[in-house]
């Protein structure tokens, strides 16, 4: 099994020109707004730089490395280790990095700033990426969107971006418009978010049959049942990604306390 995805990892190496367009694209425009606010004084901290640009490499590894071809054809296990990485992962590294003056030209609308600010905010983000994340991952859908090129690569496309704003909440750069919320609501929000896909992993972990025809016998080129293959990509999402929240719930946690406990004793 393992030589077989090894041979695999080794050979295929591509990037789409349509992702390739989106990830130069993206990074040539944040690349333009730093030097462009550089001339007025504003100076970009090399850390978080490299946050941001760690962020361009893990999504350009997750959608151009070898790992996207396993999860295009061959193991459904891999295609949920790809979506794992590519809307846990690389989103806060993308916010993380943007700092609020790069952004704030492009969002200071009042529109925005009243979708922002509206108390069922945080309640869409959270709706946004969840439903277009279940639906897709409902049989029918799933081998319709991932049967088609074009529709593959512009459903990861939207699983980013709903990634990205399902993440403001938690990490908004421009708080003004988007604002974070509350320590207490993050904690809530981060296990609401170990909730679906809990569902839908302990499903697709505990079914008895293959739900998925879109990978057909591939699972046994590398000696794994097309049944155990799915059922440890549900593993992938019930275990890993409810883990995930729940680390993100326990950080928040000790960050708050440790804030109510200096400004109780300072």
């Amino acid at each position: 099994m393992w030589d077989k995805i090894g041979a695999v990892l080794g050979t295929t190496w591509d990037l789409h020109p349509t992702l390739l367009v989106l990830i130069v694209g993206l990074a040539a425009v944040y690349a333009a707004g730093v030097a462009n606010r550089r001339r007025v004084g504003r100076r970009l901290p090399p850390r978080q730089a490299a946050v941001f640009a760690a962020g361009i490499v893990l999504m350009a590894l997750t959608l151009g490395s070898p790992l996207h071809h396993l999860a295009d054809s061959d193991l459904f296990s891999a295609h949920m280790a790809q979506h794992l990485v590519l809307t846990l992962f690389v989103p806060p590294l993308l916010l993380l990095g943007t700092p609020e003056w790069l952004l704030m030209p492009v969002v200071r609308h009042p529109f925005l700033s009243r979708v922002g600010h509206h108390r069922a905010y945080a309640i869409a983000c959270f709706v946004m990426f969840n439903v277009l994340f279940a639906y897709a991952h409902l049989p029918i859908i799933y081998d319709t969107l991932f049967g088609f090129d074009l529709l593959h690569r512009l459903t990861h496309i939207v699983f980013l971006v709903t990634a990205v704003v399902t993440w403001l909440p938690l990490l908004s750069p421009v708080p003004r418009v988007f604002p974070r919320i509350s320590p207490p609501a993050q904690m809530l929000y981060a296990f609401a978010h170990s909730v679906p896909g809990a569902l839908i992993g302990s499903l697709l972990t505990l079914a008895d049959r293959v739900l998925y025809t879109h990978y057909g016998s591939a699972p046994e080129r590398f000696g794994v049942s097309p049944l155990a293959d799915q059922q440890v990509g549900g593993l992938l999402m019930w275990v890993v990604g409810g883990t995930y929240w729940l680390v993100i719930l326990t950080v928040v946690f000790f960050i708050w306390a440790d804030r109510e406990e200096r400004h109780a004793y300072g």
